[in-house]
């Protein structure tokens, strides 16, 4: 399988978190929309129930108040032959039928459930076979000692119709706000991907040489999220650049001195005088110490820079440290003829990274060392400004100019560009800069006259 293809691939059997998103937003609303057709639909069955009864209970008092008049039939028009809707039956209170309304046919309502008192009310089958809500409650009749029962019952078909009517239309109205939400819910997280769609966009059209472009205006919710990313793949492009620069200085660096091994080896490859092949292993092995320093140096500015090497503080006097190194260079300045002028204090404790410390101030010295002019001196300073200790180094450097001075600590960069000297490749300020970088020191180079000054810090008392 082509290994090009395995992201694609996994990315379209994978889920969608926006699709999800969406379900389950959808099922939120539809959820609650059916909660709400459920209760609406028992309210409006109440309501409609409700209406049956109070019309029923009307109907009762209507019949009870007729049969008070002498044209008690007469006074009842609803329950004529030809009506169809409405029906009465009255019973004895010895449970005989009394009397029925004149298009019952003879046929009697039902007495209804006993196990209630009147009034009640309940369903049933009306004399023309339709389906009923009727009405039992207690009646005075004429000529009876005792009350009778009323039962009164009207038609309900119209009703149930008017009901299933109403159910239809909450299910259409339910669905179609269903729909309606879904469409919604869709556009609305689609809408809030965009932006997260948009930024992979822009980190996919990255390139590793150019500049990382800025994001679009971001939601609140989505910001950390999008400077996460962009904070890994800014790291992954100075990873990048980090390796690439450490190819090209390595490249650069061993150029020179392969040239030589590869000189030597030609020129030594006739030859049988052990003098020569003597000389020429000194020559080769001199190269090899170097290019070996050389790469030392570039791991340690790789290791700095990835931050590998991280500083850890502790109570660290400066002026002792200085001291020391000091103590070991004076041989090396004795050699070439240069003077140490220290002033130190007798102590000058400040919080940082012993090693990191004794790296710095031994480049710094080294270095003055190495390129001041021969019956100069290089002076050493330990000065306090408030409650802070700077360390500075100045040697005499007649030939730097100004722009000399800038170019300080950028790799291979010499005064001289054949190359470097026997125990410096170009390297040492820059490993210098790049571990006062890691340790959070200011460190900056200047001219003060025709002398050359380091100065590190203000480094921070304890």
């Amino acid at each position: 399988m082509n290994t090009n293809e395995a992201p694609a691939a996994r990315t379209r059997k994978g889920w969608s978190l926006q699709r999800r998103l969406a379900m389950r937003l959808v099922l939120a609303v539809g959820s609650v929309l059916l909660i709400l057709f459920i209760v609406l639909d028992v309210l409006i069955d109440e309501e409609i129930f409700d209406h049956f009864d109070r019309s029923l209970g009307v109907r009762a008092a209507n019949i009870a108040a007729a049969l008070d008049r002498p044209d008690g039939a007469a006074a009842l028009p609803l329950y004529d032959r030809n009506g169809h809707t409405e029906f009465f039956t009255l019973y004895r209170a010895d449970g005989r039928v009394w009397d029925t309304s004149p298009n019952s046919a003879g046929f009697a309502l039902p007495r209804g459930p006993n196990q209630h008192t009147p009034p009640r009310y309940y369903d049933a089958h009306l004399p023309d076979g339709h389906a009923g809500r009727l009405l039992a409650t207690p009646i005075a009749l004429p000529g009876e000692a005792e009350p009778g029962l009323l039962v009164v019952g009207t038609e309900r078909e119209q009703w149930d119709a008017t009901e299933s009517r109403v159910h239809h239309m909450l299910a259409f109205g339910i669905a179609l706000a269903l729909v309606l939400v879904m469409t919604l819910c869709l556009w609305l997280v689609r809408e809030s991907f965009a932006h997260l769609l948009r930024h992979g966009q822009r980190i996919e059209r990255l390139d590793a040489d150019a500049a990382m472009p800025a994001p679009d205006e971001l939601p609140r919710e989505l910001a950390p999220f999008v400077a996460a990313v962009d904070t890994g793949v800014r790291r992954l492009k100075d990873a990048i650049q980090r390796e690439r620069r450490f190819s090209r200085d390595v490249a650069h660096e061993l150029r020179t001195p392969i040239a030589e091994i590869r000189v030597v080896a030609e020129a030594t490859a006739s030859t049988d005088s052990a003098a020569e092949l003597r000389g020429a292993l000194a020559t080769v092995a001199a190269s090899g110490e170097r290019m070996q320093r050389s790469i030392d140096t570039l791991l340690l500015l790789a290791r700095i820079e990835s931050g590998q090497e991280a500083p850890r503080p502790d109570p660290v006097d400066l002026a002792a440290v200085i001291r020391t190194l000091l103590a070991a260079m004076r041989p090396l300045a004795t050699e070439r003829g240069i003077a140490l002028d220290d002033s130190l204090p007798s102590s000058a404790w400040i919080s940082g990274d012993t090693g990191m410390l004794e790296r710095i101030v031994s480049n710094l010295v080294g270095n003055a060392i190495e390129y001041a002019p021969t019956g100069t001196a290089v002076v050493c300073r330990v000065s306090q400004t408030g409650n802070d200790w700077t360390f500075s180094v100045a040697n005499a450097a007649p030939d730097l100019s100004d722009e000399d001075v800038r170019q300080l600590g950028r790799r291979f960069w010499r005064k001289q560009s054949e190359g470097g000297t026997a125990r410096h490749a170009g390297l040492g300020l820059a490993l210098t800069v790049a571990i006062a970088q890691a340790a959070d020191w200011p460190l900056t180079f200047a001219r003060v006259g025709d002398r050359l000054e380091a100065r590190l810090g203000p480094l921070h008392v304890l």
